[in-house]
């Protein structure tokens, strides 16, 4: 039995490990048969694989293959592989902002993760690794529509995803937003809330799309309410499937986050680094 619990909730429904797991699985599924289309290698430990083989892996044979894949094409690679779809998802953003109404709420994709035994310590340390790798391979096993990532100072990151599981991969540009407006009021037991902005990658036009995580206090674990939102203007279909998207990515980065010891500084600088934080994002 396992010394530690992570449990998701969308819609205030519990999701259980195999919903999330299958969920997975068919986007890898969708990822394979989009490598098979565009004839990029698919290969592990020195080894090309045919689509239907991959299309007949476990979970964690598929996550290997596509991490190792990716890496092996580089990031140039990518984006020049995904050139055409990017470019449709530039104009699909491009049109839900200019069609956005700043006066109407804003779309809400909510998603409740809490853990035991797995803390906020332990989750930053598995985001610094993510930055300090700064590669492919770590961010196509946290979700399979990871397609490029690149971190940059202050918290930035360039990223390709398939947003909300909707239509083309997009190439973003993620801003920490200490000015940005909270498209939501906190809940009263919030104790930090994190915001940014969404960028188009290309041009820097703002995409209308802002993260809002709320962080609430817990003595053994950790308690987010992770939002993202959009505009009135963007298709019910983006909100929906983004909710499957942060879980699958979220649950394989505490799953990493687990394994991760601080020791004696980082106990001490990282909870003062998150006090800091906190006071920042404050409006």
């Amino acid at each position: 039995m396992s010394d530690y619990k992570i449990q998701f909730k969308i819609d205030g429904q519990v999701v259980t490990e195999e919903q999330i797991h299958d969920v997975e699985l068919s986007r890898y599924h969708k990822v394979f048969k989009e490598f098979g289309e565009k004839q990029i290698p698919l290969q592990m430990n020195g080894q090309e694989y045919k689509v239907e083989d991959a299309l007949e892996m476990s979970l964690e044979e598929a996550k290997e293959l596509l991490a190792q894949s990716k890496e092996a094409v580089g990031k140039q690679g990518m984006l020049d592989y995904y050139k055409d779809e990017l470019l449709r998802a530039d104009h699909m953003w491009e049109d839900i902002a200019d069609r956005a109404d700043d006066s109407k709420p804003m779309k809400q994709a909510i998603v409740e993760v809490e853990t035991e035994n797995i803390s906020l310590i332990q989750f930053m340390l598995f985001n610094m690794s993510l930055a300090k790798e700064n590669d492919l391979y770590l961010p196509s096993k946290i979700h399979p529509e990871h397609y490029y990532f690149e971190a940059g100072k202050g918290g930035t990151q360039t990223i390709v995803e398939t947003f909300g599981m909707y239509k083309d991969p997009s190439y973003l540009h993620l801003v920490p937003g200490k000015g940005v407006a909270r498209p939501i009021k906190p809940d009263a037991d919030t104790d930090m809330v994190m915001i940014g902005k969404t960028l188009l990658a290309h041009n820097m036009k703002d995409t209308k799309i802002i993260g809002m995580h709320q962080f609430k206090g817990k003595q053994n674990g950790l308690h987010v309410k992770l939002g993202v939102f959009l505009p009135a203007s963007a298709p019910d279909e983006i909100l929906e499937g983004h909710k499957w998207h942060l879980v699958v990515e979220f649950n394989n980065g505490l799953h990493i986050a687990k394994d991760k010891k601080p020791n004696w500084w980082q106990n001490l600088i990282l909870p003062l680094a998150v006090k800091k934080m906190a006071k920042e994002f404050e409006e």
